[in-house]
């Protein structure tokens, strides 16, 4: 499988962006959802802040990780501070710290994953060719 873009490209970073700025406003607007006493919200808000981070990581690489933290981060700030008269849907609550942390930390450990487990091809092929940097390569 060959990519269409290089994993910098503007588009891609933009799709990353995009997909951050999306994945935080659903998770700041369902954090707060509590099923059968546990904070089920927030567990499927940092969900799905992992799956769009692996997504971005993937097509984007380190830099589509950092466009969709920073779309993500901005987001959930301004939903936390800006609202009409007033009103916020981050309160001052532990599971809103939670969220607000949450969120940052999980695309972080996202981020930081080996390149490796995005590559094109599998594992032990690299080194089977004699090429062990070699990724994309047949």
């Amino acid at each position: 499988m060959s990519r269409t873009q290089p994993p910098g490209s503007t588009p891609l970073l933009l799709a990353s962006g995009f997909l951050g700025l999306v994945v935080a406003v659903c998770g700041t607007l369902v954090h707060r959802w509590e099923g059968y006493d546990l904070p089920a919200g927030l567990l499927l808000a940092l969900v799905a802040v992992a799956v769009g981070a692996v997504a971005a990581r993937a097509t984007g690489d380190a830099p589509g990780a950092v466009a969709y933290g920073l779309a993500g981060l901005l987001a959930s700030q301004a939903m936390t501070y800006l609202g009409p008269g007033g009103d916020v849907l981050v309160t001052d609550e532990p599971i809103s710290f939670g969220w607000l942390i949450g969120l940052p930390l999980v695309t972080a450990l996202v981020a930081l994953t080996p390149p490796s487990w995005y590559a094109d091809r599998p594992a032990g092929a690299a080194r089977r060719h004699g090429r062990a940097g070699a990724v994309g390569d047949e």
